[in-house]
């Protein structure tokens, strides 16, 4: 992709958790906070050990994308049940800041 599409896709996907694939082949889980017209700023979630967590394992995620979710009712599984799969809670979110030439795809999650 240009860098002009990938700056218009930004701006429409800010305040969106999207996946991001650099250049390199890294791709990372993140927010898009801010878009200028050389870099896009993102926030990332971070657990206590400051390690990057995956946006998709956060509470409240799969709330937006699976409606099984809710069958139990206010989005949690009735007592005594296993909670596997129900997402994290982050212990803080960190920025990172990205020249738009480092992009190479972006997709919403």
């Amino acid at each position: 992709m240009e860098t002009k599409e990938l700056h218009t896709l930004c701006q429409q996907y800010t305040n969106y958790p999207v996946k991001l694939t650099l250049n390199n082949g890294e791709e990372y889980e993140t927010m898009i906070e801010y878009v200028d017209n050389e870099h896009v700023h993102l926030l990332y979630p971070v657990d206590r050990n400051e390690q990057l967590m995956l946006i998709s394992q956060l509470d409240g995620f799969q709330s937006m994308n699976n409606n099984d979710y809710h069958r139990y009712g206010y989005g949690y599984p009735p007592y005594g049940y296993p909670q596997a799969g129900f997402g994290f809670r982050p212990y803080g979110w960190r920025r990172w800041v990205l020249p738009l030439t480092a992009l190479a795809a972006i997709a919403l999650l």
